[in-house]
């Protein structure tokens, strides 16, 4: 055997023999102080006395801000999330630099195939400290990406609570009969109630289990620890658009499902997110039959057309084969172009606020109370009676007239 084989052989054994813990303990750094004229981050400690010291640590510093670690961290804590970035990668273990004296591993064994997707080398990601060095047999930080992602999403849904605006996809795993379902958001467990599933009450509450919808986070109670969300309110995001879609539209043959069914008609749902209403006059013969016989339920599939929209919540439909498409306010504009413009019409309706009147081809103004004189009283008007009005100001976005006398 060679005089450097035998060397190093002997350096090896003595390595291994060493007494690293009682070193530590009598190691001159336990006892010195800091050095007080070094500016170092909060929790850093520099007990070098060297001229370079402070060049050195800036140096390091510069290395830490060119990869998006703030300040290094002093201590690290089992069950807490860290961001970092992923330092390198191998067939079993994944090491991500948290700007912490060690690095963390992360077994990718342990890890879906999803978070597995996210590891790679410079990518900046959130990981969960699953055991610390001393709770471990392994003696190093041991971290989980699937937690830290779950922890990282849970805090960014509590943050749109506040907003009110974002939506998620979820996925619903299961129903509380007459309650409301369970909705698992990647990792996160929600709650929708049942009055938040749609826009109308279900008439199958089964047939969202094990599907995707989008749903916003509304609240959150901490006693429970539990996240509601809502699919209603996803879908009341949607309205407007369809409404402006429909309008676009009319005449064109639809399905919808039917909601609900009174003596005057028959309440439909379509386009996911529209709610309209059938009269009972607009049914053809054998849905009118039905109506009459109380055979029209909830959940029936029935075809229409819609005939007029009034308002985004207020949506006539019709069955009738030959209907006149007629938009009142599509050339409103260009009946009254000066305003104020005296009109006859027809007390339709009286309220202690005012009196809504037709003005003709199907458009209602509001007379408001404080707009009539002082000698005529609201409750002296009569439904049906003809009535000279001035229209004041009409609003084409909100399909507002307002009216004087």
């Amino acid at each position: 055997m060679s005089e450097a084989v035998l060397t190093e052989e002997i350096t090896t054994n003595l390595l291994n023999d060493f007494d690293w813990s009682s070193y530590s303990n009598d190691c001159p750094s336990s006892i010195r102080k800091p050095n007080p004229h070094i500016k170092a981050p909060e929790g850093v400690k520099v007990f070098s006395r060297e001229p370079y010291a402070q060049e050195l640590l800036n140096l390091m510093e510069s290395h830490w801000c060119e990869n998006n670690i703030i300040k290094l961290i002093s201590v690290v804590n089992a069950g807490e999330t860290y961001t970092g970035k992923v330092y390198g990668i191998d067939d079993e273990w994944a090491t991500i630099d948290i700007g912490y004296r060690e690095m963390v591993y992360v077994q990718l064994s342990k890890e879906s195939e999803i978070s597995r997707t996210k590891l790679m080398p410079g990518t900046e990601i959130s990981v969960e400290i699953v055991k610390d060095r001393a709770l471990n047999s392994r003696g190093f930080l041991l971290g989980s990406v699937e937690a830290g992602i779950k922890a990282a999403l849970f805090r960014e849904i509590l943050d749109a609570i506040e907003t009110g605006n974002t939506a998620y996809i979820g996925t619903v795993t299961g129903m509380i009969p007459n309650g409301g379902y369970f909705v698992n958001i990647q990792g996160v467990d929600c709650f929708m109630p049942g009055s938040l599933a749609g826009i109308n009450k279900l008439v199958d509450f089964d047939v969202l289990i094990n599907t995707q919808l989008y749903v916003v986070p509304m609240s959150y109670s901490p006693e429970k620890g539990t996240v509601i969300v809502s699919h209603r309110k996803y879908l009341q995001a949607l309205i407007p658009g369809a409404v402006e879609n429909l309008i676009n539209n009319y005449g064109e043959m639809k399905e919808g499902v039917v909601t609900g069914s009174t003596k005057y008609g028959v309440f439909v749902g379509f386009d996911n997110c529209l709610t309209g209403m059938i009269y009972t006059n607009d049914l053809n013969p054998e849905m009118a039959k039905k109506q009459q016989n109380r055979e029209i339920n909830p959940g029936d599939i029935i075809e229409f057309r819609v005939k007029e929209v009034i308002s985004d919540t207020k949506i006539m439909l019709t069955q009738l084969e030959h209907v006149e498409i007629i938009d009142p306010w599509a050339d409103v504009i260009t009946r009254y172009t000066a305003f104020p413009v005296e009109v006859r019409g027809t007390i339709k309706s009286i309220k202690e606020y005012g009196v809504f009147v037709d003005i003709g081809a199907g458009i209602i103004g509001l007379l408001h109370v404080s707009e009539l004189p002082d000698e005529i009283k609201i409750d002296s008007l009569v439904n049906g009676d003809n009535i000279t009005v001035q229209i004041t100001r009409i609003d084409v976005s909100t399909r507002k007239v307002f009216l004087k006398l």
